[in-house]
């Protein structure tokens, strides 16, 4: 027996399913700091089916290797049941690879969360989850009073209904749309309002983080903006949209090379939270926007470093200094880089460091897929991690 969520509910059954107590142990030790303490674990996809049929589930966290089936034929098997059809999957994995990501879309999964992963990426894939059961439990809703007024002889209102359910899965461009509106128009709190209505139905919509970094910045509120470029920049990491969006980043941080940049600031806590590799990926988005800023190679420095690429630490320092040589840090970091190497060694070091491989966006950075149009599972702000025991 399951029970559809309602808009205004929380998950309170969460269903575990892998074959790996391990995995269990933990994703049960995470619902719990969600204040989920309802949870049931399923060692199969087999057991997992008969005991959503006859228990009430509202959410599902599942090994995507499982031993009787794979986690997608799990999905498909769930999906084609009408009573457990509207149950939200989160899929884990412990690798993930493009394919993976556009697999799980298709089949209609929740997210594809990476092993080990974060409090915070949690958090985040149960959010998501819940938008999806939230639109599912609203269409379901608008269908039933469909068919209650075309019975009843109002075919006007049945047709209302049925435009409600075909409209609410678009309806993120939308308010977007109104937010740029209103933007145009200076009225700044209706756009705010649209936005947030916006990232509400698509927690990765990059362009509508945009708009409230423009529209707070109108208002005045540096705080604000910067707190929304970052948001921005977190979710276009997530959703590999860089390359895209580049320009629009480019357009509203100006011309100032020396100012804010949320890649930078992104790679810097990542830093400090000893996530170097993913350091490296926001810090080369950083220099697209920013290429003479000598703080972000300062930041590649340190993450090469740490990552012990000790020639891409010292170019990185070596050209952090020639940018700013008052940099005090980076001129003690450089000095330690280089201790007993001939003044001519950083000319051949650098020739290294350019034909090494740039490094590839990390799993961190790619696996968490949220079904809101894209999608992939970042840490971009991983707080405390766990592993499989």
């Amino acid at each position: 027996m399951t029970a559809p969520m309602t808009p205004d509910t929380l998950f309170r059954s969460p269903l575990i399913v892998t074959a790996s107590e391990g995995h269990a142990r933990i994703d049960r030790e995470f619902f719990k700091r969600m204040r989920m303490f309802a949870v049931r674990h399923a060692s199969s996809g087999t057991e997992a089916l008969a005991l959503a049929r006859r228990e009430t589930v509202d959410v599902i966290f599942c090994d995507a290797a499982l031993g009787d089936m794979d986690g997608g034929t799990f999905v498909a098997a769930l999906r084609a049941d009408p009573a457990l059809a509207h149950i939200p999957v989160i899929l884990a994995m412990t690798d993930a690879r493009r394919a993976d990501v556009l697999s799980a879309v298709k089949l209609g999964a929740a997210g594809l969360c990476l092993r080990p992963y974060s409090e915070d990426t949690f958090r985040k894939h149960l959010a998501m989850a819940a938008h999806m059961a939230r639109f599912a439990a609203a269409e379901k809703a608008a269908l039933a009073r469909a068919a209650a007024r075309e019975a009843a002889g109002d075919p006007d209102g049945a047709r209302q209904d049925y435009e409600e359910v075909s409209r609410t899965p678009d309806d993120a461009p939308r308010f977007f749309e109104e937010g740029m509106t209103a933007l145009a128009a200076r009225d700044v709190e209706r756009a705010i309002l649209a936005f947030h209505k916006a990232l509400a139905i698509n927690a990765l919509f990059v362009e509508a983080y945009l708009g409230l970094a423009r529209a707070w910045k109108a208002k005045g509120s540096t705080k604000q903006y910067r707190h929304y470029m970052k948001e921005a920049a977190s979710a276009c990491a997530r959703a590999n949209r860089f390359v895209e969006l580049r320009d629009k980043f480019v357009a509203l941080l100006g011309d100032d090379e020396a100012g804010f940049n949320p890649f930078l600031a992104l790679g810097n806590e990542l830093l400090r939270e000893r996530h170097y590799t993913s350091s490296i990926v926001l810090y080369r988005h950083a220099l697209e926007l920013a290429p003479k800023n000598a703080d972000i190679y300062l930041g590649l420095s340190k993450a090469y470093h740490f990552l012990r690429r000790p020639d891409l630490a010292r170019r990185a320092a070596h050209k952090s200094l020639l940018l700013n040589d008052r940099n005090e840090e980076a001129r003690a970091i450089h000095r330690r880089l280089t201790e007993g190497r001939r003044p001519g060694d950083i000319a051949s070091m650098e020739q290294t460091a350019k034909e090494a491989p740039a490094p590839r966006y990390p799993l961190l950075l790619r696996g968490v897929l949220y079904l809101a149009g894209i999608a992939s599972e970042t840490l971009v702000r991983p707080r405390k991690t766990a592993r499989a025991a």
